[in-house]
């Protein structure tokens, strides 16, 4: 049913044509869907597919559109979208990323993107199409005796919803509007949506590149304690709390900022705490303190100061001034008594200063916030073995591997205990 002979042949004769192939090209779609979203899993896109065999009367329409259209010129129509998918993202660039991955996986015959010819004041359905053949061992294992074409939709989850709108109102519709002011009021409609989209786009952007630049100070976290404690027992610490500053996301962030945004003179709390992020990164130590105090001088709300608090906190610890990182985790904790981000960086500044009944006392009140947080179990781990509290350390390292079973750091430490002969 790839192609349909001209002349048409009787209604009746189609669809019975169409019934022979119906259930075969059903069972082909679900293992081409099945492949690929198995594929896009693998490569940590978990987007929503939907699948179909056009029906019949669908089919049947489209034939006699095309061919009041075309006319009959040809001998014979080829039909692109008997089998669909359809896979919907919430953001744009995930349709970018998954547009390449199907390239590199399957065999694309044709990409039409829906939308691209509009003008910056036109608006319409977008949508990318690929038409992609079925892998030749699905056509064989179904006994397919022509090659079979199955079109891929790419929309974002608002391109989708104007799409399914449209379609009701417009497309399938016997009586579209007519009046201006409706057409202006759709157009309107469907301007936000791809407004929206951007927007969406650029928050998303934006999340990366804070991610990017907490990523960095992280990093540079570890190695002032590192070279502190003179190396012991803190090992290199890749661990698994990607998220002491901000969730985790499926794929790593960009090791990049973007230069507009560090440059911009539009001094928002987002983009002066980028900034601010920027410039502790590049070692800009002061500056970034300059920053951070700037924004506190405007006096955001309470969950805001309490975030400034921790990164400023966390310049100072760079520069080595103890007392003030400390004084700044704890306007955090005054602002919020149950961020146990903030007891555990003030634990450890405490430990470095030798203020181990302190450091101890925040590491307990932590993990009572939390009692799964990975980096506060290894860090009281650390501080029980250098106090001598072999017996607890141990505890606290099967703790912390209870919740990351693969931590090399938390495995050294143990041998390290066990090794003492204390152990318990």
């Amino acid at each position: 049913m790839t192609w349909v002979d001209l002349p048409l042949c009787s209604r009746t004769e189609l669809k019975r044509k169409y019934q022979t192939v119906h259930d075969v090209y059903e069972k082909a779609l679900y293992e081409m869907q099945r492949r690929l979203r198995d594929s896009l899993t693998a490569a940590g896109l978990r987007p929503n597919i939907k699948y179909r065999v056009k029906s019949f009367d669908s089919l049947y329409e489209k034939l006699l559109r095309r061919i009041r259209s075309n006319g009959e010129e040809s001998d014979r129509l080829l039909i692109t979208d008997l089998i669909g998918i359809r896979i919907v993202c919430p953001f744009m660039s995930d349709l970018k990323e998954i547009e390449r991955h199907i390239q590199a996986r399957f065999r694309v015959l044709e990409i039409e993107r829906k939308g691209a010819h509009f003008s910056s004041r036109e608006f319409g359905y977008e949508s990318t199409h690929l038409l992609v053949a079925l892998p030749e061992d699905i056509e064989e294992s179904f006994h397919l005796d022509e090659e079979v074409i199955a079109e891929i939709q790419l929309r974002t989850n608002l391109q989708d919803a104007w799409a399914e709108v449209e379609h009701e109102l417009i497309y399938k519709a016997e009586f579209t509007p007519f009046d201006e002011p409706l057409q202006r009021k759709l157009a309107a409609l469907n301007a936000n949506l791809t407004l929206a989209d951007i927007v969406f786009q650029e928050i998303r952007d934006y999340q990366r590149q804070l991610r990017a630049e907490l990523s960095k100070r992280r990093q540079d976290f570890w190695k002032k304690i590192h070279d502190a404690t003179g190396g012991r027992h803190t090992g290199t610490h890749s661990t698994p709390s990607d998220d002491i500053d901000t969730p985790a996301g499926r794929d790593a962030p960009p090791d990049i900022l973007d230069p507009a945004l560090v440059a911009s003179a539009h001094d928002s709390i987002d983009n002066m705490l980028l900034k601010a992020l920027y410039a502790h990164n590049k070692k800009q130590f002061r500056l970034a303190i300059d920053i951070y105090t700037a924004i506190l001088t405007q006096n955001p709300k309470p969950y805001v100061r309490a975030i400034l608090h921790i990164h400023r906190g966390m310049a100072f610890f760079a520069e080595s001034d103890y007392e003030r990182a400390v004084a700044d985790f704890s306007q955090t904790l005054e602002l919020d008594d149950d961020n146990w981000k903030a007891y555990y960086y003030r634990g450890v500044v405490h430990r470095l200063m030798g203020n181990h009944r302190e450091a101890l006392a925040d590491f307990d009140r932590g993990l009572e916030v939390d009692a799964f947080q990975f980096d506060t179990l290894f860090a009281r781990a650390q501080l029980r073995f250098e106090l001598g509290d072999v017996r607890r350390a141990v505890e606290d390292c099967t703790a912390a591997l209870n919740v990351y079973p693969d931590s090399e750091e938390v495995r050294d430490l143990l041998r390290a205990l066990q090794q003492s002969g204390d152990a318990s």
